[in-house]
Formats: structure tokens, C-alpha cells, sequence
């Protein structure tokens, strides 16, 4: 659902660094944290609320089976990372929240343990768990002219990064989780049979493989990173699991005031088996949009970076159930230590 549980369950968006950062030149603890607001809307029919901020997502009833509503939203943008080097200035620990996450309303903390290599290049493993602020789906997404329950859904596993690989600008990705939701009850409502609600199953993994490769030009002033992606949503249910081919590009620009990346992504999603509601197959295109300016040092203040992050993310499919759009804007603050 990376996939997008950000902007609804089948989409997929990231506003990633373009690769690992440098390791800081003196050991000890460093880090940041950013804190602000997001505004935005959301167009699903199958994300509930954000759990802990109690921010709806979506409708508690339908009256069909066509496409989601548009639900606006507020929400709180709250990231933090804090990392420690050890004297040999190669390896760290560090502990957080992605901004990539946040801006997917995907509240996972991230602990990860990282080593650069001379020669074999920077490597980082990391563990992804929700253990908090989760996300909230409906339990039974299918029931019409009647509140739907909401059921927290979370999704945790393990990243492996390896930047620099032998010395070149290759970065590969790896990334698997398992998706779980306390209870699934989809078409349940509708009387279908076990088999039948068993292919509506949005329980199972997620595996993808990316594959990058960083251009720096302008003496580092202009970096591009154009990307490959693989997904597997191997889902129990099977008329909910997809394939997934994502095309990326990057571009990050950076001089003495401010810093700016960007993120294009489009993806082609190849559905399993047909859905016994609709019957058709859960093919589907998404492309998204995410751009993040950073203003350094502004008013005068040291450290501290006033940032603004605006996204845009689309879903078409064959069901139009399924569809599903969204936008959010935040405004924040955040410092580096």
C-alpha cells in the first residue's frame, strides 16, 4: 500500500537524500530535527486516519463503488534523526524518522548501522518498524451506507544501502516488509465467499530493489540521480497484489542559500488476479511529484533551516475503486546539531 500509504494505499512516492551523506568530520552525536505543518487533501478508499493525531484520511461512509472522495486535511510535521560517529569517522549508529517517510504519512522509526568502506564502498542496514503513530486503514473498505471501523495497519522490516559501490556513483537499495493489519475484513459485508475475501486480503510483503546512479555536475553545485525500481506487493490476497516498475529522476541543487531537491516518479503496477467485486485486475499507473526547498542560515539564524515541501501524487487503474490522489504542503523549521 510505499505504495502510497501516503497518498492512498497503491501508490508509491519518496523525496530521498540523492545518496548516503558524508560522514561529519568530528565523531560524536550529530543530527537534526524538523518541526512544522502540512496541509494537503487525500483521495482514498482505503486509508483511514493518522493514529495519535487523529487526522482523517478519508471517509467513515460511501454510498458506492466509484472513486474515493477528496478529504482535506491538517497534520503535524515532526522529524528528527539523531546519529552518533565513532572515532574512526567510518562508522555510525543512528535512530529516527525519514522526511521520505513523513511525507508518505508513514510514521516508521528507522535504526540503522552504517560502515564506508575504502575500497567496497558506503553500506548501511537498517530496521524499519511503526511501533507508534501507525497508520489506520478500514478493517472492511467494501461496506456501503454504513460507518466504517478503522484497524491500524503496520509495516516493518529491514533496508539495506550500499552507496559508492567499488568507488562509483551506483547506489542499490533494498527494502523488505511485512505488512500487517489487527484485523481484515474485507468484503465481508458484501457476503462473499472465503475464497473470494481471501483475494482481498492487503496482508502479506513488500520487497523492492533500486537501482541509481548519481551524476555531480557544476563541481557539486547540481547532482542528478536517475533511478530503477523494482516492486513485489506479494500480498496474500491476490487480486490486491501488484508488480510494480517504477521509472525515477532526482535533481538536487544546492548554493550558499538555499538547497532544493526534486523527485519525479512513474510506475506501472501489474495486478496478480481478478478482484471478485469488480472483476478486473488491479492494474494501475501512478506518477508523483515532490519538490523541498531548504533556506540556510535565513534571518541571520545559524543552524537553523525554515523549509518548505510540496508533493503531488496520482493513481489510475483499471478498478476505479482503487484510484487514488493526493497534495500536501508543509512549512517547517529545523536545525542541525
Amino acid at each position: 500500500m510505499k505504495k502510497i500509504v501516503a497518498l492512498a494505499a497503491t501508490t508509491a512516492l519518496s523525496l530521498p537524500a540523492v545518496a548516503l551523506d558524508r560522514m561529519p568530520e568530528k565523531s560524536g552525536f550529530s543530527g537534526f530535527f524538523n518541526i512544522g505543518v502540512g496541509v494537503g487533501a487525500l483521495e482514498s478508499n482505503f486509508v483511514a486516519k493518522l493514529k495519535g493525531f487523529d487526522v482523517d484520511l478519508s471517509d467513515e461512509t460511501i454510498q458506492d463503488f466509484g472513486s474515493p472522495d477528496d478529504e482535506d486535511l491538517i497534520t503535524p510535521a515532526l522529524n528528527i534523526n539523531v546519529n552518533y560517529t565513532f572515532s574512526n569517522l567510518k562508522t555510525q549508529v543512528s535512530i529516527g524518522n525519514d522526511l521520505s517517510d513523513f511525507l508518505q504519512f508513514d510514521r516508521s522509526t528507522v535504526a540503522s548501522v552504517r560502515h564506508d568502506f575504502d575500497t567496497l564502498g558506503r553500506v548501511q542496514l537498517s530496521f524499519v518498524s511503526t511501533p507508534y503513530l501507525a497508520t489506520e486503514v478500514w478493517e472492511d473498505p467494501y461496506i456501503l451506507n454504513a460507518k466504517r471501523n478503522g484497524t491500524e495497519r503496520t509495516s516493518d522490516g529491514g533496508r539495506f544501502t550500499w552507496d559508492k559501490i567499488f568507488g562509483s556513483q551506483f547506489e542499490l537499495k533494498i527494502e523488505s516488509r511485512a505488512i500487517d493489519l489487527d484485523e481484515e475484513r474485507s468484503g465481508e459485508a458484501l457476503g462473499l465467499s472465503e475464497s473470494e475475501r481471501a483475494l482481498l486480503d492487503r496482508e502479506g510483503d513488500s520487497n523492492t530493489v533500486e537501482l541509481g546512479y548519481l551524476f555531480i555536475l557544476d563541481e557539486g553545485a547540481n547532482v542528478a540521480r536517475p533511478s530503477f525500481t523494482y516492486i513485489d506487493q506479494d500480498l496474500d490476497g491476490k487480486a490486491m497484489a501488484q508488480e510494480g516498475y517504477k521509472l525515477g529522476f532526482s535533481w538536487l541543487h544546492t548554493n550558499p542559500s538555499i538547497s532544493w531537491v526534486n523527485n519525479l516518479n512513474y510506475t506501472i503496477w501489474n495486478g496478480d488476479e481478478r478482484n471478485p467485486i469488480f472483476g478486473e485486475r488491479n492494474d494501475a499507473t501512478t506518477y508523483a511529484i515532490a519538490s523541498q526547498m531548504f533556506f540556510k542560515n535565513a534571518f541571520g539564524m545559524k543552524h537553523w533551516q525554515p523549509n518548505v515541501s510540496v508533493l503531488y501524487a496520482k493513481t489510475d487503474g483499471d478498478i476505479e475503486f482503487n484510484d487514488s490522489a493526493g497534495w500536501l504542503v508543509s512549512v517547517a523549521i529545523g536545525r542541525t546539531f
